[in-house]
């Protein structure tokens, strides 16, 4: 692994503790995401989201929060309807992340919506490369990069990642972390 990706698997670890906290607030882990961004760009921080999926989201999902191919499912983890407002508070605190800009791209609330549309389908489809290993984490890069030039879409994965890492820290479920890589 070198050396970008170390520092993205440490990242995510932070990220992801952050969230396991009962009571804390969702924008516990954003100042390890405003370092990334700094450090690389915007765009970068889906990385440590990609990492928080396939790795601790899907390790950690409990079986009723899973699909029969036992794939976390976003549907079960992150009701469509938490979207709107979940998204819209979390990109608002993500100001640091894409500076003053977002805060003017989000005045449209439609192209909110559609952003959160793109970024709900983009988690789930990183969730379900899962099981591809090598393959899929490689289509996995190739997902998250289409949304490259989209900081609705990037504020909607930061948003539901966070959602489903906290949902699954309240569902805990039997896992091995030695297992983890």
């Amino acid at each position: 692994m070198n050396l970008y990706w170390t520092l993205v698997q440490h990242r995510a670890a932070e990220f992801s503790l952050a969230h396991s906290w009962p009571g804390g607030s969702p924008f516990d882990g954003l100042p390890v995401l405003a370092a990334h961004a700094e450090d690389f760009s915007p765009f970068h921080t889906l990385h440590i989201m990609q990492y928080c999926l396939a790795v601790i989201v899907f390790e950690d999902c409990p079986e009723h929060l899973r699909t029969p191919q036992r794939i976390p499912d976003l549907d079960r983890l992150v009701p469509e309807d938490a979207d709107a407002l979940t998204v819209l508070t979390t990109a608002e605190q993500q100001r640091t992340l894409f500076g003053g800009g977002l805060d003017e791209e989000l005045r449209n609330v439609e192209d909110q919506v559609a952003g959160t549309k793109r970024a709900r389908a983009t988690v789930q489809q990183v969730l379900n490369q899962v099981p591809n290993g090598l393959a899929g984490r490689e289509r996995m890069l190739d997902i998250v990069y289409e949304l490259r030039d989209d900081p609705r879409a990037i504020a909607g994965v930061i948003a539901l990642t966070t959602a489903a890492l906290r949902a699954v820290a309240a569902n805990p479920a039997p896992t091995d972390v030695s297992a983890r890589r």
